[in-house]
């Protein structure tokens, strides 16, 4: 008997061809990245025996149009004996000069502090009282919306620099920065609250960044205040302080009063000097941006904290992919200053381009050298966001080698059934296989899904670029699975008429300004292209106020209620103009009413045969609106005269119930 062959080649042996492997210590450049198909035309190989290397060596992506980094070619390449050449990509760039071994040889700096803690436990308050000042009076709602930078004078002539990091939910990121710039936490606590979501948040963030800690119980002169239950409950969290056996300080506050706020300030500056901090000054300087944003008359403005070496006017720095010359400094006063040493925060005023929050400043030579570090910046941040995307398209091609993988066994195994049916080992044909159109190919579920969420694009501006982070993270934390943000572009400054086309696009867009202002020009063109702008100086107004905006633009929830019920007792005939005969049902109201202008429906047995509108009701010869409970009335359907005695009629209403995001 014949037997099946599933190549249709017969019984032709095929024969392996042979070829030449590369030579060995041969030297072979390896770009970027390279598809599995390609590395195997550059070694000169077949593609089935670089796919059993690549097998041995423990890879999964054997396919052909995998794409490979050459990271992996060179670890595939090395299989082959020869020597794999990866070129230098690093360019010109900064880096931060390595710490000397002896410090001591350096003068000591003043200590950075950063005070953590939740949402209205009383941190500005307490920096407030620290520099006699009024900040929180000028804060929205009484929140901090960014980092805040600045020195204090102690008594005794030292210094301490303060950072104020914000409390709410939003700003997880800037605390986080706020704990790796210092070299002191103040954890402010509410006596009243206890430990709260961001205060647990905040001790993460400073045990991570190895940071000493020293707890702030605040508003102890409120009635009945008890801190030594915020001690035991701060134990659950790894922070036992002195007063329960540990080697955390605690100080018990009134930041409002200013009562131990001069022993708090003590408790740094010992703790500061426990420390032995120091810094050199005759390096080119190496800062950290605390914050930064575009001020009217000075342009890009980023305020930093200098962490080594000495920032004078007239110098170049350099921090991601943003470089400065500076032209001016002032510092937390605003008063001009032209130069700033360690432990020192500083505005900066000169910079092209506005640097992110958290980035690290370091100087350059020249503006050429500058210029020439920014842009091969750029370009590695270019290759590193196509290396991130190596997974996504490897994860599309590996669905699609199986879906075609799965085909073309299926198109096999139908093969050799027609083939055993003409044999005559079946006695049935097999039915053909479906057709599959390009859309049935190309579609699957999730993806329609995912295409039936609405998704409303938002321009997200702000005041500084920390806020303009947070702004954005909270937004992307919002319940998406039946109306979805996209964040289609962000930045630092007032909302402009490019931002208004952007977020137009042909869908009603949304632009976020926080702490900024849009002209009437920008309004004018924002109502042309049915944007909405909504302004926000207050980071928990402003989530609530998108939920609700989002939620609006859901399809309301139609509820269905039966607002009374009657029954069919009798069918009638009547004759109308024209000799038109029409059926009425003579029936009774048994709950509720029965309103001629609301939808009916008709029950026979249980099961609906009618759903629509009612064209005549009447009591005995008069026209009614509605029949009562226990009233008679005639009643006609629109289009419908099938009714028959012992029907149930409903009297239906409908309520639009908006829809929740979760």
């Amino acid at each position: 008997m014949a037997s099946y062959d599933e190549g249709g080649e017969g019984n032709v042996k095929r024969r392996r061809k042979k070829f030449k492997l590369p030579k060995k210590g041969q030297e072979v450049v390896l770009p970027m990245t390279i598809t599995v198909d390609g590395l195997a035309k550059l070694l000169e190989v077949p593609n089935d025996h670089l796919l059993r290397k690549m097998a041995n060596i423990g890879m999964d992506k054997l396919a052909n149009n995998y794409l490979l980094t050459n990271e992996e070619a060179a670890e595939i390449a090395l299989e082959y004996e020869v020597v794999p050449i990866i070129p230098e990509d690093s360019g010109p760039d900064l880096l931060p000069r390595p710490i000397p071994e002896d410090m001591s040889v350096h003068p000591t700096r003043p200590p950075v502090v950063t005070i953590m803690g939740h949402v209205d436990h009383g941190k500005t308050t307490l920096l407030d009282t620290l520099r006699n000042s009024t900040i929180t009076a000028s804060e929205a709602g009484g929140i901090t919306q960014h980092i805040g930078a600045f020195s204090v004078e102690l008594k005794d002539g030292n210094h301490i620099t303060f950072l104020d990091t914000p409390g709410h939910a939003a700003f997880s990121a800037m605390r986080a920065r706020g704990a790796n710039a210092t070299d002191i936490v103040v954890l402010v606590v509410a006596v009243d609250d206890g430990v709260m979501p961001q205060t647990k948040e905040a001790i993460q963030h400073a045990l991570d960044a190895d940071v000493p800690i020293i707890v702030a119980i605040n508003k102890c002169d409120k009635p009945g205040a008890d801190p030594q239950r915020i001690q035991e409950e701060l134990l659950q969290y790894g922070i036992q302080t002195e007063g329960m056996g540990g080697d955390i300080q605690s100080v018990e506050i009134s930041a409002l009063k200013g009562t131990g706020v001069d022993e708090l300030a003590e408790n740094i500056a010992t703790l500061a000097e426990v420390l032995d901090l120091r810094a050199e000054v005759d390096i080119p300087v190496q800062a950290t941006v605390i914050e930064s944003q575009v001020e009217r008359g000075r342009g890009n403005v980023a305020s930093m904290l200098i962490k080594r070496g000495t920032l004078n006017v007239g110098d170049i720095v350099v921090a991601g992919t943003a470089w400065c010359k500076v032209r001016s400094m002032t510092d937390d006063h605003g008063r001009p200053v032209k130069s700033a040493s360690p432990a020192t925060a500083v505005r900066v005023m000169g910079w092209k381009e506005i640097p992110l929050a958290g980035d690290m400043v370091l100087q350059a030579e020249t503006e050429g050298h500058a210029k020439e570090v920014v842009s091969n910046r750029v370009e590695k941040r270019k290759n590193r966001d196509k290396l991130q995307t190596i997974g996504a398209m490897n994860e599309v091609r590996r669905e699609t080698n199986e879906r075609e993988s799965s085909e073309r066994a299926e198109e096999k195994a139908h093969r050799k059934a027609v083939w055993e049916y003409h044999q005559g080992i079946r006695s049935t044909m097999p039915d053909p296989l479906p057709r599959k159109s390009a859309s049935d190919i190309s579609t699957n579920t999730s993806a329609s899904e995912t295409s039936s969420i609405p998704v409303v694009p938002v321009v997200i501006k702000g005041d500084v670029s920390g806020t303009v982070e947070a702004v954005a993270g909270a937004l992307k934390q919002l319940p998406d699975k039946k109306i979805r943000i996209n964040v289609i572009s962000t930045g630092v400054g007032p909302v402009t008429e490019s931002d208004v086309v952007m977020a137009g696009s042909g869908t009603e867009g949304l632009i976020v300004a926080f702490n900024v202002k849009a002209d009437k020009k920008t309004l004018t063109a924002a109502k042309r292209e049915k944007v909405e702008v909504m302004s926000f100086r207050v980071i928990y107004k402003l989530l609530e106020d998108i939920e609700k905006l989002l939620t609006s633009r859901l399809e309301p929830l139609r509820i269905e209620e039966v607002q009374g019920e009657a029954v069919v007792q009798e069918v009638f005939g009547v004759t109308l103009k024209g000799n038109k005969l029409v059926k009425v049902a003579g029936s009774r109201a048994t709950v509720g009413t029965i309103a001629k202008t609301s939808k009916a429906r008709l029950l026979r047995n249980d099961k609906e045969i009618f759903t629509g509108d009612i064209s005549s009701l009447r009591n005995i010869k008069h026209d009614i609106g509605e029949a009562a409970k226990g009233q008679e009335f005639g009643v006609c359907f629109a289009g419908f005269d099938d009714v028959r005695e012992g029907d149930i009629i409903h009297s239906l209403r409908y309520k639009d119930i908006p829809q929740k995001l979760v």
